[in-house]
């Protein structure tokens, strides 16, 4: 069973059985940490939930509990004091996974998110002891990001992460505004209806609302058209390019969304951020009416007009404080 497959069938399970009361509150991420997964697995099994009415959208973020018939009150409370109980052979299964979708998701990121800030130095044995595994697992991971082009190892056999530069920056809009109108129209006839009917709501929900949403669901606004629209595309090398060109763009629009700390929508919002929501959205109002072509040409234009809004902050990144750099990195430059 692929990781978001477990994580649904124990939560179905544990709402069908009526151990987890209406009115209970599933986030994302307390589920992806409480069965030890990554943050994609767990949204999706959250959706299937959905899927099968058992779970609804929560006003703000996350799901809550929705097997009845009533309209129960939000309840907070951790998973495991909620009942959750994680089968035995759950983490055995989750054990045998290969460290590719345990741990490299989780550095990739981290990377990711650090390159605009200068060159750090990755240190092999603190990465092996943060995550509890060997060496050897740790070179893996490290041997994987240096194919994407994410480090580059040293003279020294060291392992060194950034910094993007301004043309790196350039170059990857490029690649984006050239490939992505062409996979958003092959992707176009494979993505369910629903996949756009989802997306369009949470843009609409995030215009609406009178209060900023957390960085996190604003990245998510951007995987939802960029990762989960686009990358259904059907030839794998171009899913591949994109993928290592949008990455740290998209890591890094977190970075400065959740450096401006906003409080209040729109005006207090990054400037660019709701000029994106409103192309995000017409995009897909495209897409929902059958108008690819037409919806590939506003990507374009939208990938366009995203360099014009990153370069300065490229130029001029925010300060990075030590919360945003992990034990196994060290910041050189």
């Amino acid at each position: 069973m692929r990781l978001n497959e477990l994580v649904y069938s124990v939560l179905r399970r544990h709402i069908r059985d009526g151990v987890f009361d209406d009115g209970l509150v599933l986030r994302e991420k307390a589920v992806a940490d409480v069965f030890g997964v990554g943050r994609a697995p767990a949204r999706m099994a959250l959706r299937k939930l959905e899927g099968d009415s058992l779970v609804r959208k929560r006003e703000g973020h996350g799901f809550v509990v929705a097997a009845g018939t009533g309209d129960p009150d939000s309840l907070h409370l951790p998973l495991l004091d909620a009942g959750l109980v994680l089968p035995r052979t759950l983490g055995e299964r989750l054990a045998k996974r290969n460290w590719r979708q345990h741990i490299y998701p989780t550095v990739e990121r981290t990377v990711a998110s650090c390159l605009i800030f200068g060159r750090f130095r990755i240190n092999q044995s603190a990465l092996a002891d943060f995550f509890g595994v060997s060496r050897t697992v740790a070179h893996e991971v490290l041997t994987s990001l240096e194919k994407v082009g994410f480090v580059s190892q040293g003279k020294n056999a060291r392992w060194y992460a950034g910094p993007i530069t301004v043309q790196d920056l350039k170059e990857s809009y490029e690649m984006r505004w050239l490939l992505e109108p062409q996979a958003l129209r092959q992707a176009a006839g494979a993505i369910p209806r629903d996949v756009l009917l989802r997306a369009r709501d949470q843009h609409l929900e995030i215009q609406a609302s009178a209060t900023v949403p957390d960085p996190e669901r604003l990245n998510d606004i951007e995987l939802a058209l960029h990762t989960d629209i686009v990358l259904q595309c059907t030839n794998r090398r171009m899913r591949d390019v994109l993928r290592n060109c949008q990455l740290p763009i998209i890591v890094t629009y977190g970075t400065v969304v959740r450096s401006a700390k906003p409080s209040a929508l729109p005006s207090a919002l990054p400037s660019g951020v709701p000029e994106t929501l409103s192309q995000h959205l017409e995009i897909i109002e495209l897409l929902l009416e059958g108008e690819v072509d037409a919806a590939a040409g506003k990507l374009e234009a939208h990938i366009r007009s995203g360099l014009e809004y990153s370069l300065p902050h490229f130029v001029n990144p925010p300060p990075l404080t030590p919360d945003r750099i992990p034990p196994y990195m060290v910041f050189e430059d």
